[in-house]
């Protein structure tokens, strides 16, 4: 199960190194065009509202059925007077160097380098459940009272955590999640049935020695 595991984490380390790089490149053109805000939000717009809706779109950009030069033909026909010049352009880069896969990545990434040239931070929490709006941004409010920075609040869900909350701010994560404090317990337990054994086994020798 380690080798798999490991397999992907590098997978998604280098996916990310790749979306980093480019998100840069992509920053670079939208600052020199002043359409910085308007190009992430297009491209926001095309994963989740195009990309993930649109499966023979996807298959077509993304797949090995068409040729560079095909795709790029999609790319000027679904696109070309609906799109901002630099946004299109950028994605004709990425379809040249075959990175068509990794704009999710190049997303998250321009995103985060945009909020923190912005002066903002970005908190990713991470609920068993879908955060209800009203708590979203009252957590939201606390956290910008206590980190003092405008925060952008990014939510996610994982039912493995059962309960309570998982906070990113940067690379620091707070885990306040049931999951983690029961596996804390799990521990401890273990830790003093250890102990006791230890303790009991002890007694035993020194009974037997006396």
């Amino acid at each position: 199960m380690a080798g798999p595991s490991s397999d992907n984490s590098t997978f998604d380390l280098g996916r990310q190194r790749i979306g980093t790089v480019y998100a840069k490149a992509l920053l670079g053109a939208a600052d020199d065009a002043g359409q910085t805000a308007v190009v992430l939000e297009e491209l926001q717009s095309l994963l989740d509202d195009v990309i993930a809706q649109r499966e023979d779109l996807r298959h077509a950009l993304a797949g090995s059925i068409l040729t560079e030069e095909q795709r790029i033909d999609v790319l000027n026909k679904a696109f070309g007077d609906k799109m901002n010049p630099v946004l299109l352009t950028f994605l004709k880069v990425v379809n040249q160097h075959g990175r068509q896969d990794c704009l999710r990545e190049i997303y998250e990434a321009a995103k985060k380098i945009d909020n923190e040239r912005r002066g903002l931070i970005e908190v990713t929490a991470t609920t068993a459940a879908p955060l209800p709006e009203e708590l979203a941004a009252s957590l939201t409010d606390r956290l910008k009272e206590k980190l003092g920075r405008e925060i952008v609040l990014k939510t996610e869900v994982d039912p493995d955590l059962i309960g309570g909350l998982v906070l990113h701010v940067g690379d620091t994560v707070f885990d306040g999640s049931l999951a983690n404090r029961l596996k804390q317990l799990r521990l401890k337990a273990l830790e003093k049935t250890a102990q006791e054994a230890k303790a009991s086994l002890e007694r035993f020798t020194n009974s037997t020695q006396s």
